[in-house]
């Protein structure tokens, strides 16, 4: 197995975690789809069915996404008597930027194109076949 597909389904799992620790968040459906949706472009990059375009698209989105989570004041990702408003963007700020970072390795270890009707193989016809 190539290290591309270990690396993509480990980082799926990682997402599906991550997308299961948001159930008591306020917003929980919208961080849950955006874990997801990085999970599932995950496992497609480990089976190559997943163009490098949409992992360029995605790239971009999760890190437009992480600048607008930037805190206002950054004050750790732990609870230590910080505002706890900056500290859930910060948290959030890092979750799109594990996101970004992602998309962007695998758009880069991606092929161009995906396949995803393979060629069926195109046999010689001997001289004496009409």
């Amino acid at each position: 197995m190539a290290i591309k597909q270990i690396l993509s389904t480990f980082m799926g799992i990682v997402f599906i975690v991550f997308a299961a620790m948001q159930y008591n968040d306020l917003d929980a459906v919208v961080w849950i789809a955006i874990y997801l949706v990085a999970a599932i472009f995950s496992f497609l990059v480990a089976f190559n069915r997943i163009n490098q375009t949409i992992l360029f698209i995605a790239f971009a989105a999760y890190a437009v996404g992480a600048v607008f989570f930037w805190p206002a004041k950054w004050e750790g990702i732990t609870i230590c008597g910080g505002d706890i408003k900056n500290i859930e963007e910060a948290r959030e700020f890092l979750g799109l930027a594990i996101n970004s970072i992602t998309m962007l390795t695998f758009a880069l270890l991606s092929r161009s194109r995906a396949r995803l009707h393979p060629r069926k193989p195109i046999y010689r016809q001997g001289k004496w076949a009409n």
